[in-house]
């Protein structure tokens, strides 16, 4: 007998680094020296601060560079990196340097942004908690999946890709465990990236709508 699904949630705690800056050199110099948390906030946790919102730069790096220096290149540059494919974050790391490298030839690196435009760069602490929800059905899931939280979505179907060695998230792994195998290899193919969390659920959701 299949095990029932669990859902689960996180709380994160934004911590400033205390390391900002307002030129295109000071902000390659950071993301070079940057831990490797300060990445995976400001390239991988977008989504959560824009739950409901399509938005053209899916990452911090890539909104700074479009709003904040008006470089429309550079942004889209950044916006094009794989975050969540790209499962190694030093690897990311040099991409992401490479990219702002390229954008000095086409602007000034000193060229200071407008004052109260810096980046401010952070990290965050997570802590993963048990919402007490779960599901033995099909039928149980979607409805689960409907009304709990958007941050307990990012968890199930954007992290666990991240966590799960095979790149797997929660939903598609159940479903495989349940039998029902159709929509789970449509959910790992589902590129949920793009979507903002609530697109992201309202996607998942039409998935297993005509499941039986």
């Amino acid at each position: 007998m299949t095990p029932p699904f669990r859902f689960f949630d996180s709380a994160r705690l934004n911590c400033p680094t205390g390391v900002s800056a307002s030129t295109l050199r000071e902000f390659r110099d950071a993301v070079e020296a940057a831990d490797s948390g300060v990445l995976h906030h400001h390239l991988r946790e977008t989504a959560l601060r824009f739950a409901f919102t399509s938005f053209d730069y899916p990452n911090d790096f890539a909104l700074w560079a479009a709003n904040a220096l008006e470089s429309r290149a550079l942004a889209e540059r950044l916006a094009s990196l794989d975050a969540f494919h790209a499962r190694d974050l030093e690897a990311l790391r040099l991409r992401v340097l490479d990219v702002i490298e390229l954008g000095f030839g086409e602007e000034d690196p000193h060229r200071t942004v407008p004052r109260g435009q810096e980046f401010h760069f952070s990290s965050s602490v997570v802590v993963r908690f048990d919402l007490g929800i779960e599901a033995r059905t099909l039928e149980q899931l979607r409805a689960r999946l409907a009304e709990v939280p958007g941050t307990s979505i990012y968890s199930h179907l954007y992290e666990a890709r991240l966590l799960n060695p095979a790149g797997e998230d929660d939903v598609s792994r159940w479903l495989e465990l349940a039998g029902h195998e159709a929509p789970a290899a449509r959910l790992r193919d589902l590129d949920i990236y793009l979507l903002p969390l609530e697109g992201c659920r309202r996607v998942v959701l039409e998935l297993l709508e005509d499941q039986p």
